[in-house]
């Protein structure tokens, strides 16, 4: 019975030296294997495109032609919109870090007449200076730039990630044919093997499809009400709705707090940024709240420290990016779980 816990005990130890030293490789390697992610994930979502024409008798180099130069089009297309979008946030950052500055200053010499403390004496080593910034728009830019990058690196990512898809689609009827080779699973409905990859599949593809549609569309109509309002930079808003309503939860609330700030020290009327802000708000609550719980039902199927723990794990190895992916990957590891009977114990550890 000791050999046997000191046997477990090893290979726990062991299990954790080997994710330890997976999640430095993969955080090393994120240059190449982010645009590989990336690639997998589409190609889930355009595949059923490929397959729809290829029931239409449509040749296969065709469909992949078409499919692959489709797909770099619009990304290309939606990366030069929002880089554009954001150096016109760089040529008028310096005027709206003024109105920031003013506006923090404002409401610490408001602070003074009710607060009876003396921050500054609490807190020597802590200025207002350093305060501000960390949390100002300057600051926040920054950290997005950096993030990021050039839109020459974007490119250069994207025509990566197009390099992987044009293999993944091109060669997916024969790496079926091996997984399917590998696992002794025949091509027919009574294998049961067979019969759980298609399920892995076609649930993996119906909540990316359900997720992608509703992001696209919650993008949508907050940079269209950012646009009536008024607001400045409402492709870069609706980017960004669109980017962090991948992330459940957390996201929307994100991609709120920005144009809710810029439309205080936009308009001169506290009114009409009140109103701004909620219109904003109630698109991303009515989106994250009703219409994608009614939508998506219990398709996404994770609990909220299982999103969180996603979010701090995969934004320590890749950062932004992988916090963006975080909540797709889990979830389709947790599809994949679910439908393993021996992983069954951890779908159950990260379901709601």
């Amino acid at each position: 019975m000791e050999d046997q816990g000191t046997q477990k005990l090893q290979t726990a130890a062991l299990t954790f030296i080997a994710l330890i030293g997976l999640g430095v490789f993969l955080h090393i390697t994120r240059s190449f294997v982010v645009p590989f992610v990336v690639a997998v994930l589409l190609s889930f979502l355009l595949v059923p495109v490929a397959d729809f024409f290829a029931r239409l008798k449509v040749p296969g180099f065709i469909i992949n032609s078409m499919v692959i130069l489709g797909m770099f089009i619009v990304l290309a297309a939606v990366g030069f919109l929002a880089f554009g979008a954001m150096n016109s946030i760089k040529s008028e950052l310096p005027e709206y870090a003024g109105k920031f500055r003013s506006s923090i200053q404002a409401i610490m010499d408001s602070l003074k007449g009710f607060i009876q403390v003396d921050i500054a004496a609490e807190y020597r080593d802590v200025t207002f200076q350093q305060l501000f910034n960390m949390i100002s728009p300057a600051s926040i830019f920054q950290t997005i730039n950096q993030s990021v990058g050039t839109f020459i690196t974007f490119l250069s990512k994207l025509t990566l990630m197009m390099i992987f898809l044009i293999f993944i689609l091109s060669g997916r009827k024969v790496l079926v044919d091996k997984i399917l080779f590998v696992l002794d699973a025949r091509e027919d409905i009574s294998s049961s093997n067979f019969r759980a990859l298609q399920s892995i599949s076609r649930q993996i593809q119906t909540y990316l499809w359900l997720k992608a549609v509703i992001s696209i569309v919650t993008g949508l109509v907050f940079g269209i009400v950012a646009y009536v309002m008024g607001l400045d930079f409402a492709i870069i808003w609706g980017f960004l709705g669109f980017l962090l309503n991948f992330i459940p939860t957390i996201g929307p609330i994100v991609a709120s707090v920005p144009p809710i700030i810029l439309s205080f020290l936009q308009f001169e009327s506290i009114l009409w940024a009140l109103f701004t802000s909620i219109c904003l708000a109630g698109v991303q609550f009515l989106s994250g709240s009703i219409i994608e719980p009614i939508v998506m039902g219990d398709r996404l199927n994770l609990n909220i420290i299982t999103i969180l723990l996603s979010l701090f794990l995969w934004g320590l190895i890749w950062g932004i990016p992988g916090m963006i992916l975080a909540v797709p990957i889990t979830a389709a590891v947790n599809i994949m779980f679910q439908n393993i009977p021996r992983y069954n114990g951890i779908a159950v550890l990260m379901s709601k």
